[in-house]
């Protein structure tokens, strides 16, 4: 499946150019291979070195991780009430 996916890849990129994944090839790429040992992965004809495959993975798992641990509201923490009893306190006076 990998070489047939990298096969698509070079079909609809090959102009005389250099091959250029977009990120869900990547994605796939890397995925597929992951479980893959690194002399296995030295041992396959790829279009990229095996570490790329790998460093695309990390970064898979990087943005999932990323994505997954976002908090869930976004700006400031709200005061807690007695601080702000405070500051309002502070501005009477």
């Amino acid at each position: 499946m990998a070489l047939r996916h990298q096969i698509t890849v070079l079909e609809r990129q090959l102009n005389g150019q250099r091959v250029r994944f977009h990120a869900i090839d990547r994605a796939f790429l890397a995925s597929l291979l992951q479980g893959l040992p690194r002399e296995a992965l030295r041992r396959i004809r790829l279009l990229v070195r095996p570490d790329t495959v790998l460093r695309w993975h990390r970064d898979l798992v990087a943005r999932r991780h990323a994505a997954r641990s976002k908090p869930k509201r976004g700006g400031r923490f709200r005061t807690v009430h007695s601080i702000r009893a405070l500051v309002v306190r502070l501005a009477r006076e």
